[in-house]
């Protein structure tokens, strides 16, 4: 497998292409006196492809493409540092590579500790990073680490934060990934100021419209 081959990709992404016009094909099937037209702007039918994309064609091949790369790192990381007996005398806080802190509270239920006066009661943490799955929580948030495995409990978000943040993964996949999260954040920006200016140009028009019938 080449660095950059995300494997049944093409595949996928032929299938979603079809799937698209064959929306297409139903919706200008059907007479506008059927069904009432969404009020939909064409940016926001952009974004609603791109997410179905991200999540039926992306993700899949991401869940098949990321297990390999990071069950290699586990295996060097249990021969090097014992990471899969560590415990809180002796475990490993950053990943040397690029001195990234390595979240401990995103496995092994860690986070259901209760903290003492406010911090983080670190001393009883179960530091033993038992699968590559587990490794990779250690670099995430812990809001992100909620998956059990690399399936759909593990979505794009994650899925791409997994390869933003472990530098195990070609540079070239990387950019992309990262810019990928960038392009959705602002298109989550972008809908949300799209749907509130359609909502304000009803309320502005409904007051105008009361101002027209009081003053008839």
């Amino acid at each position: 497998m080449s660095g950059t081959h995300l494997p049944g990709l093409s595949t996928r992404l032929k299938a979603s292409a079809d799937t698209r016009v064959r929306v297409v094909e139903i919706a200008s099937s059907h007479s506008p006196n059927q069904v009432p037209s969404p009020d939909i702007e064409d940016d926001q039918k952009r974004w609603l492809i791109v997410g179905i994309c991200l999540h039926s064609v992306v993700s899949p091949a991401l869940r098949q493409y990321i297990p390999p790369v990071v069950s290699k790192l586990y295996s060097n990381l249990q021969q090097s540092d014992q990471i899969h007996t560590q415990t809180y005398t002796n475990y490993l806080k950053q990943y040397r590579t690029t001195n990234k802190e390595l979240n401990y509270e995103a496995i092994n239920n860690n986070a259901a500790i209760p903290k003492v006066r406010g911090k983080k009661d670190v001393q009883r943490y179960d530091y033993r990073v038992t699968s590559a799955v587990d490794l990779t929580k250690l670099f995430m948030q812990t809001h992100m680490a909620h998956y059990t495995g690399f399936d759909d409990t593990c979505d794009s978000s994650a899925l791409l934060g997994i390869i933003i943040n472990i530098d195990s993964f070609p540079n070239l996949i990387k950019q992309v990934s990262e810019k990928v999260v960038f392009s959705l954040f602002r298109g989550a920006v972008l809908g949300l100021a799209l749907v509130r200016k359609p909502t304000q140009q009803n309320e502005t028009n409904k007051t105008k419209l009361t101002i027209t019938k009081d003053r008839t």
